[in-house]
């Protein structure tokens, strides 16, 4: 879909639908640079639902990931893949890195890094795990992230 044709609007519909009416417990919205997540957090903040015109974050927390601290009530996860990859290994990831271009930082590294079971963010974490701008940001590095929830 084009810019501005609604893609995110879209995707939070059916994340409401799927946490209202299927069963969905948690769900991770991937974004590759730490101002989408902002901007993320924004749309999912004025969405009103049409079942009842609560506000989504009124019904289900919603989290916008600045620290490598999950809130286990929220619904809703945004974090950038940078940082869910950082969580994943143990480390702490400086604020800015949320900032950059995934594809700047995957040219760093010639191999992908394998991230190993971490006891701390079981598989089951997230139910349903959203991508925005995944062209940019399942290669190489960054697709251990979501091999990591989603095994063969």
């Amino acid at each position: 879909m084009a810019t501005g044709s609604g893609k995110t609007f879209t995707a939070i519909s059916f994340i409401y639908r799927l946490i209202k009416f299927a069963g969905a417990r948690r769900v991770l919205f991937l974004v590759d640079r730490g101002n989408l997540g902002r901007q993320t957090k924004k749309e999912f903040d004025q969405y009103v639902s049409p079942v009842n015109n609560y506000k989504f974050g009124e019904e289900y927390i919603v989290q916008h990931l600045t620290s490598n601290q999950l809130d286990k009530t929220a619904r809703v996860c945004i974090s950038t893949i940078q940082r869910m990859f950082s969580m994943l290994k143990g480390r702490e990831l400086a604020e800015e890195a949320d900032e950059e271009s995934t594809s700047a930082a995957e040219s760093l590294f010639k191999e992908p890094e394998p991230i190993d079971y971490n006891p701390a963010f079981p598989i089951e974490t997230f139910d349903i795990i959203v991508t925005d701008e995944a062209h940019r940001s399942i290669y190489n590095l960054w697709r251990q992230v979501l091999e990591y929830s989603m095994p063969t």
